[in-house]
């Protein structure tokens, strides 16, 4: 009897330790399974706020990216369009999609020239007591649409973006003379929600003559002469001079090219509709968009029509 129970813990032994090596075994062969089936990362070097040129993991970019871009609040499909933009703009300026833009940089993180960016530690600021919650809905945007760039044909796709077109959306020649058969006006029936789809902005008649560098008595001839296709000022006329709506924009720091003026006193008061330039991605109406259960797909062909999503391979 001693000697067969002593037999039967060696057994046991024995048969524990093959379990444990196969466990183990198992466990390895499905580390290795999956790092080959994760994809290599791809690094990118960007300028940043110091003005230096620096190396970064795209997908981590991307994520800054959306995050400075885009409130972390709107919808999931929203913020996936936006990181599917955000990407294609990045890869535009790498090879071999196309040139960098700032030398061997591809971008740059002013929002003026490329886009804007922010990294963890400006978001733990910004966030507070929201980082966890905030910061895991926009990787879960970024990481549910990685590697996803929009093409057209067999091009990569120009993506800008604005934050409230106010209703229309703008042909890009109207901003930039350059015309793109997916970047057209197309009418936008979500962006209502936004707080700046309209504001209002007060000059004193003095003000204004002086930021245009006009005569006081010259204002009262102000006159739209055409508007372009997106329903916003292309040109207008003081005093028989001719200038651009986006001009009068930059010069009074209207929020869009879409405004109109009314004088009361010694005052001029000017109506502006929307928020940017308003050509591509209407960012409040991809999140209005996203609320009425439209998915991220459908957003982007609204704002960019005709479009297709590629998978980068590089």
């Amino acid at each position: 009897m001693r000697f067969r129970f002593r037999l039967d813990i060696k057994r046991a032994i024995l048969v524990l330790m093959t379990i444990t090596v196969l466990s183990l075994i198992a466990v390895k062969i499905g580390e290795q399974d999956q790092q080959e089936e994760l994809p290599p990362e791809t690094y990118i070097t960007i300028v940043n706020k110091d003005g230096e040129n620096e190396k970064i993991e795209l997908e981590r970019f991307v994520m800054g990216v959306v995050a400075a871009e885009m409130p972390a609040s709107f919808e999931d499909e929203a913020l996936k369009a936006q990181a599917i933009a955000a990407r294609t703009y990045i890869l535009s300026h790498c090879e071999p999609y196309g040139q960098p833009r700032h030398g061997e940089a591809a971008v740059c993180c002013d929002s003026t020239h490329c886009q804007a960016y922010v990294d963890e530690l400006e978001l733990r600021v910004r966030w507070g007591e929201n980082y966890d919650k905030y910061y895991a809905k926009i990787a879960d945007a970024v990481l549910a649409t990685r590697g996803e760039i929009l093409f057209w044909q067999d091009t990569i796709a120009e993506t800008p973006f604005c934050s409230t077109c106010g209703g229309r959306t703008e042909n890009a020649e109207a901003c930039w003379g350059q015309a793109l058969p997916y970047l057209v006006a197309v009418d936008c029936d979500y962006c209502g929600h936004s707080p700046k789809f309209s504001s209002y902005q007060r000059f004193t008649l003095a003000e204004a003559a002086s930021l245009l560098a006009t005569d006081i008595d010259k204002l009262y001839s102000m006159q739209v002469e055409a508007y372009t296709p997106g329903d916003r000022i292309n040109t207008l006329s003081i005093d028989g001079t001719l200038y651009k709506g986006t001009e009068l924009r930059t010069k009074l720091s209207l929020n869009s090219a879409a405004f109109n003026w009314l004088i009361i006193g010694d005052n001029i008061v000017f109506t502006t509709i929307g928020y940017g330039h308003g050509v591509g991605m209407c960012q409040y109406g991809a999140d209005g968009m996203a609320k009425r259960g439209y998915d991220y797909r459908e957003i982007l062909q609204q704002y960019y029509p005709g479009t297709i999503i590629h998978k980068d391979e590089t």
